[in-house]
């Protein structure tokens, strides 16, 4: 029985859990904090070039990572829609972030965006678009991919020739973001302002 019939058995008689699929969204989330943080004023380890650099080759390395065996592997997925089950790419992108973000911004940032993966993959399980075993090893292939960012940040500045470059957006200054979600009165759609102020 698929993990989304078994809880909704559980539940009374009538009540259902409608399924979202926030996870489809929410897996950006750690990998837009790890670029971003530190130009809203974060302390950050690395520049922002080296983490633009960094996060671009761990995307690739995860890319290729979690593709490949999912052509190669040929698994069902738990709902049948087709056979690309194995690894998780939605935790495998979240797990990248998440982890390029613990190690550039400390464990309190980590923790968070740990939490955010976390959501993704056990939303990916509830929607039974995948096993456990799927998105454990996108989790696994993601932090891989992380690190092989890391390593390759030296080599790759070095190959092409990128220089050192201290720059980080605001450096430390404090940022007031402000959302404002409203309603257009002509269209009746729903909209949002943001401002902010550095």
């Amino acid at each position: 029985m698929p993990f989304r019939d078994y809880v909704q058995t559980d539940l009374r008689e009538g009540i259902q859990l409608p399924f979202v699929d926030a996870g489809s969204y929410v897996q950006y989330i750690p990998s837009s904090l790890h670029l971003g943080l530190g130009l809203l004023g974060c302390n950050a380890r690395k520049p922002f070039t080296d983490r633009l650099i960094e996060s671009s080759i761990a995307h690739l390395a995860a890319l290729c990572l979690s593709r490949v065996p999912k052509h190669l592997l040929h698994n069902l997925r738990p709902d049948g829609s087709d056979y690309k089950s194995f690894p998780s790419g939605h935790a495998t992108l979240s797990f990248t972030g998440a982890e390029l973000t613990r190690m550039d911004y400390g464990a309190w940032w980590g923790a968070g965006t740990y939490a955010l993966s976390a959501f993704v993959a056990a939303e990916r399980i509830y929607g039974d678009r995948h096993w456990l075993g799927d998105v454990l090893a996108g989790a696994g292939v993601g932090i891989l991919s992380a690190h092989i960012g890391e390593w390759l940040l030296e080599p790759v500045k070095s190959l092409f020739g990128i220089p050192d470059c201290s720059w980080d957006g605001l450096g430390g200054r404090r940022v007031q973001l402000s959302l404002a979600p409203c309603i257009d009165p002509a269209t009746s759609y729903y909209t949002a302002s943001l401002s902010v102020v550095f």
